[in-house]
């Protein structure tokens, strides 16, 4: 099936023009093109159940997924979301969990409270691929001690740095997960990918025409007078 699944970090002005930040500016007009054009958000979990049940899906369904678990994720994504009746997936790396920056226990609730989607982004946030022998803690134990921290479900995996191999796929299975998600420019998803489903990663230079291209189902420009590119 047809769904695009973009890949954001931090919602917000970067203090070294770090790509991994897009503008609040920036992220609202692309949230405003989407539903403009008739996207509607769907989780991976409901992806993966439309997948495998045959669930109905939105004409135009969309996943957006936010990594790392940033703190502009909760501050300034999540309101921009709501203007849109929009819902994200975010994937958590548990060290990270208060820390400076990065969202605490209670805000990472919120979001859940709200109908976002919360996943495992590992323990440690390491490129698993170099490190063979901790690829069960990170995949595995993480997914446990996020379910126990947060006391909710804990469904899918995010790869750190998008980076797999064929232990990644077996813990990730072995774990639990219902699905993992890594990186790719493909919007086509189903089970030959179901533990590494593709993702567009969202960079801050991108500009509104850019970010359009990564899009199955484009409208006109020009039926949004009211949105301006920002470099």
């Amino acid at each position: 099936m047809n769904v695009p699944v973009l890949l954001y970090h931090h919602i917000g002005i970067s203090p070294s023009n770090s790509e991994y930040y897009v503008s609040p500016e920036v992220f609202d007009q692309q949230m405003a093109l989407l539903h403009k054009w008739g996207y509607r958000t769907i989780s991976v979990e409901t992806m993966v159940k439309a997948i495998s049940e045959g669930t109905e899906l939105p004409a135009k369904p969309i996943i957006l997924t936010f990594d790392d678990g940033s703190e502009s994720v909760h501050s300034t994504a999540m309101p921009i979301l709501q203007k849109y009746n929009f819902t994200g997936t975010a994937y958590i790396v548990y060290k990270y969990i208060g820390a400076n920056q990065f969202m605490d226990t209670e805000e990472i609730r919120d979001l859940y409270t709200k109908g976002w989607e919360i996943g495992s982004h590992s323990i440690n946030h390491l490129d698993l691929t170099t490190i063979p022998d901790s690829q069960e803690s990170e995949i595995i134990e993480s997914r446990w001690k996020l379910q126990d921290r947060l006391g909710i479900p804990i469904l899918t995996f995010a790869y750190p740095f998008g980076t797999y191999d064929e232990d990644s796929v077996y813990f990730a299975r072995y774990a639990g997960y219902i699905a993992a998600v890594g990186l790719g420019v493909d919007t086509r998803q189903g089970w030959n990918n179901l533990y590494y489903i593709y993702r567009r990663d969202i960079k801050g230079s991108y500009d509104l025409q850019r970010f359009v291209s990564f899009l199955p189902w484009q409208g006109d420009l020009n039926d949004l007078p009211t949105l301006t590119v920002v470099p």
